[in-house]
């Protein structure tokens, strides 16, 4: 790291504090999914970290909220914690990876909490932009197109290096950012 702050490639390096919210943020992470499923949802939404279960949730959030400003002056953040950490779980079972969250200014989802699934080119998801894509479109398939197109990465993938299986991050879930700035592409950095 240089005096300033940054990283050899130049990105800013994420202050302490900042890492110590986010793996606090992990550590709680089954609780409050157990949460999300038992008492924030209710009970005709699948919550089985399915492909059906996106479907179920997205519907549960068209119907919830008319838009994404409707969304955005929502002040349940109990329901909003718990369907970033589920979206991002679901993608997370089929694909490994991990989370992080990435403060540099010029980075597409600076300061969001965002996954990064363990294929080959992966492109950082951030679940809350999800929320407020399929809020904005409205075509009730925001969540399984990426589940479906995780889906062929991962079975590509086995094909061609068999033996091969995504891997999650050791607990609690968070990447390095210093594997993290070797994984993204320039035009997501």
């Amino acid at each position: 790291m240089n005096d300033d702050g940054r990283t050899e490639t130049g990105e800013q390096s994420p202050a302490p504090e900042q890492d110590k919210l986010l793996i606090e943020w992990l550590e709680i992470m089954h609780p409050r999914l157990a949460r999300f499923g038992d008492f924030l949802t209710p009970r005709e939404v699948v919550t089985d970290y399915s492909r059906d279960s996106l479907v179920s949730l997205e519907r549960l959030i068209l119907h919830r909220w008319p838009d994404r400003h409707a969304f955005a002056q929502e002040q349940d953040t109990d329901f909003n914690d718990g369907a970033t950490r589920y979206i991002g779980e679901t993608y997370l079972r089929i694909g490994g990876g991990g989370w992080f969250v990435n403060h540099d200014p010029k980075f597409l989802y600076s300061g969001r909490l965002c996954i990064l699934l363990d294929v080959e080119m992966p492109v950082p998801i951030s679940p809350l932009n999800l929320i407020i894509t399929m809020l904005s479109r409205r075509t009730g398939n925001v969540l399984t197109r990426i589940w479906d197109g995780q889906t062929t990465n991962v079975t590509e993938r086995r094909l061609t290096e068999p033996g091969w299986e995504p891997t999650r991050e050791p607990f609690p879930g968070a990447i390095p950012m210093s594997r993290l700035s070797s994984a993204l592409t320039p035009s997501v950095r």
